[in-house]
């Protein structure tokens, strides 16, 4: 290797040819998960995948602007993205109690027209203010007073507002997130595990409480039961079963024609399953994981423990939706209205991926250009 030349290691050429697989692949299969209901509420076949793309553009640029941003910077605004964040949440929830609304309020909305999803926006902001207090706080992170209380603190404000809006799966993702961050970052696990604990029983009671929520979970264990989110299971495994190996072919699923509700969204895996059969759903997760490694290996290059935080958080976040998504297809878990990483049909959760992306593309950028002056340093002596 020559000193003045340090080429990319390898997982980052399989990190890139991944995402993008995904990113294209993901296209497809909304295109053709899409169709039926595009036409059915817009009068117009495309006009989903037309979205899709739209979001697919601004998302590029997005990860291009936060490729060119030193990351460091980001550690400074921090409490600028948490009380942006809190803002967003605040407003949201003080419109949706003094307006008496019943129905959900997870979009931050202007005008009446939703802009951004609430929950993907808490998302960012976590994982820049885990990574940043990790960073600085590796020598107390084991310590509950001075370490582990005031982030937890923090970051159960941000995802008890997720859960008022009320958005109860993307409130219990985000805490598992925030859980493994910490607790790969060296917090203690007997600590941890006791908030976890706290947080399991509030969590239960919050479902128990809700007629709603209390419906899915007690239809989850009652498989016979095909009402509440019974029924979406039940399409969504008939339309994987009828795909076999190999698939009915390209666009050729009976599940999207309104059978399977949120076929574009919440079940497009169960689309791809039968269009496109057993064999490519497994190799579309297989893709998710080989992301998850390539990232992992990527961020073992990574000195800082601010950028290394990012990489990791920024991994596992797109790994456990992807898996959380594919569990519910195939029965294994109650029904979350969680979206698959770069194919479901979910604007925000696109950009904020890639704009997360971004931010690991130039960790990787600043960390392979120390090595470089490193190797110089070396070659020079």
């Amino acid at each position: 290797m020559k000193a003045n030349k340090l080429e990319y290691p390898l997982s980052f050429k399989v990190f890139a040819i991944t995402l993008l697989v995904l990113i294209c692949g993901g296209m497809l299969i909304l295109f053709s998960a899409s169709t039926r209901v595009s036409f059915n509420i817009e009068g117009n076949a495309n006009s989903f995948f037309e979205s899709h793309i739209k979001y697919l553009v601004l998302s590029i640029l997005i990860c291009f602007v936060f490729y060119l941003i030193d990351y460091r910077k980001l550690k400074n605004a921090t409490w600028f993205f948490l009380l942006i964040t809190a803002a967003m949440l605040a407003i949201t929830l003080i419109h949706k109690y003094s307006a008496g609304i019943s129905s959900p309020t997870r979009w931050f909305a202007i005008g009446g027209r939703n802009l951004f999803q609430l929950a993907e926006i808490v998302k960012f902001t976590l994982i820049i203010y885990l990574s940043g207090y990790v960073a600085n706080h590796k020598e107390t992170l084991g310590q509950f007073r001075k370490g582990l209380l005031p982030v937890m603190i923090i970051s159960s404000v941000l995802i008890l507002m997720i859960a008022l809006t009320p958005d109860f799966s993307s409130a219990v993702s985000l805490y598992v997130i925030a859980a493994v961050v910490l607790y790969i970052s060296g917090a203690s696990k007997l600590q941890l595990g006791s908030i976890s604990m706290v947080f399991a029983v509030a969590a239960s009671a919050f479902v128990w409480f809700s007629p709603y929520r209390r419906a899915r979970i007690l239809a989850f264990l009652n498989p016979e039961d095909i009402t509440n989110g019974n029924y979406q299971i039940r399409q969504s495994m008939i339309s994987l079963s009828g795909g076999g190996f190999f698939g009915r072919g390209f666009g050729n699923s009976t599940g999207k024609n309104l059978f399977l509700p949120e076929a574009h969204t919440d079940f497009i895996f169960s689309i791809a399953g039968e269009e496109l059969g057993f064999i490519t759903t497994s190799l579309i997760l297989l893709g998710f994981v080989i992301l998850f490694i390539s990232m992992l290996r990527l961020a073992r290059h990574v000195e800082d423990p601010f950028g290394k935080t990012i990489l990791f958080s920024t991994a596992f976040s797109i790994i456990f939706y992807a898996l959380i998504n594919a569990a519910v297809c195939v029965g294994i878990g109650p029904v979350t209205g969680l979206p698959m990483p770069f194919i479901s049909k979910s604007g925000t959760q696109l950009l904020i991926n890639l704009a997360l992306i971004g931010i690991c593309l130039n960790i990787m950028k600043q960390s392979q250009h120390a090595l470089q002056k490193q190797a110089e340093f070396l070659h020079e002596l």
